[in-house]
């Protein structure tokens, strides 16, 4: 409570979860999902009372989502719902005035926004030239005659680049095999120990609930806390409480990777998803993995380009030590034995 932690001032005792309820049911309607969301994700991840929190952990939680592309009209609105919700806190006398002042914000100013009309104008006006370089000859009609110009240098035969060599036929037993998730790379999977792409993105996944601590059997019926749900008809939307990195905190986080109900709803209404089922919650990781760009580096077995792209989706991955830096070691061995024990498995079968 922020009179305790406080002494002699005159805050209101009331907790973090508290007052984002409040300042959210202040919001409109239609912005209360967007707003209790980016309050949640930020108390995510600084994880620290909202108190305590100061303009550097702003400007790294900017960082943060700069790094991962997002766009601007996205980052601009999570900033202003953050400084929303601490001048409402300080308007109240729930959060101190001095620990955050409400100026000094990172933003997207117009300096940035001309930038980048700019850039967009460039590229427009490089790809007219190129096509107007490309069509006037057939819209001139430009033609020269063999009797009017010299004989042209013969050069060596050379394939279009939008068409096929015309000296070598393309065969089917030429063709590479189009690499699938179901199917061995050819360039890195040749070895008698070689694994799929599909076995690493088993592997990322038994890593993520590892970290997460769901990787026992019954991990799909796991809740936050511990807690166990019965059905997998659907999410089960139930909020619980407890205790973490020593400070009490609230999710309806659920099943084996841990789905907030609102990440969980965004993707079931995407992918049609009826149920809660293990097999679709194998399915949406996935697909989570894939939104956030790291798809690529897990089927490549890039572990620690994809740790870290990753890290703000499962705090999970900055466990050991508090950071990233320092949980890598202990994540990477986890997935070297999971990932050892599919190669076992595949050498076993040949």
């Amino acid at each position: 409570m922020y009179a305790q932690e406080h002494p002699g001032s005159h805050l209101l005792p009331m907790s973090d979860e508290e007052l984002i309820r409040l300042w959210v049911k202040r919001k409109s309607p239609r912005s209360r999902r967007f707003n209790w969301q980016a309050a949640n994700h930020f108390r995510l991840f600084v994880e620290k009372p909202l108190a305590k929190v100061t303009l550097a952990d702003i400007e790294t939680f900017a960082a943060a989502m700069r790094t991962r592309k997002l766009a601007p009209r996205f980052y601009k609105e999570t900033l202003v719902a953050l400084k929303s919700l601490f001048a409402f806190g300080q308007q109240t006398k729930i959060l101190p005035a001095a620990t955050l002042p409400l100026y000094g914000w990172p933003r997207i100013g117009r300096k940035h926004s001309k930038r980048l009309r700019l850039k967009l104008s460039w590229s427009l006006c490089i790809c007219f030239c190129f096509f107007l370089g490309r069509m006037s000859p057939r819209l001139w009609g430009q033609s020269v005659s063999a009797e009017s110009s010299p004989a042209p240098k013969r050069l060596p035969e050379v394939a279009a680049m939008d068409s096929p060599e015309p000296k070598k036929p393309i065969i089917e037993s030429d063709r590479p095999a189009p690499a699938t998730l179901n199917s061995p790379e050819s360039s890195e999977d040749s070895r008698e120990d070689s694994i799929t792409r599909e076995h690493r993105v088993k592997a990322f996944l038994d890593t993520i609930a590892t970290a997460e601590g769901t990787a026992s059997p019954d991990g799909y019926h796991i809740q936050y806390t511990g807690a166990k749900f019965a059905s997998f008809s659907d999410h089960p939307r139930e909020l619980k409480c407890g205790r973490r990195y020593g400070k009490k905190l609230c999710s309806d986080a659920a099943g084996r990777y841990q789905f907030l109900s609102t990440t969980w709803d965004r993707f079931a209404k995407k992918f049609s998803v009826k149920d809660f089922s293990p097999h679709n919650q194998d399915l949406m990781a996935i697909e989570l993995i894939r939104e956030k760009g790291a798809l690529g580096d897990v089927e490549a077995g890039r572990f620690e380009p994809a740790v870290r792209k990753l890290a703000y989706i499962w705090p999970s991955f900055r466990r050991f030590g508090g950071s990233v830096e320092s949980s890598l070691p202990k994540l990477e061995a986890m997935y070297e034995k999971n990932l050892g024990i599919y190669r076992q498995g595949l050498a076993v079968n040949n």
